[in-house]
């Protein structure tokens, strides 16, 4: 699914989404295929769903985002230190 098929299916939503093509530009992370996990009415539940699917599943790349943005601009973080 693409980021405008999500827009139209679920406005005015928060998605919980996994990437599943994906691939870095300049500096951000360009989703080419998302696969939407789930919908909230808002950020706080959102987030929570977030944390506990990547705490037990630190390698999947997950996101959440908000349908009223036309496009889903993601920066990509450098992490310095040790992940335990």
């Amino acid at each position: 699914m693409k980021w405008e098929d999500v827009r139209n299916e679920y406005p005015n939503n928060w998605i919980l989404l996994e990437a599943i093509e994906a691939h870095s530009d300049q500096g951000k992370r360009v989703v080419d295929k998302i696969a939407v996990l789930d919908k909230f009415n808002n950020s706080d539940k959102a987030m929570t769903a977030y944390r506990e699917l990547h705490k037990k599943n630190p390698e999947r790349e997950l996101y959440v985002a908000h349908t009223k943005n036309k496009d889903l601009e993601i920066e990509e973080r450098k992490w310095l230190g040790v992940r335990v």
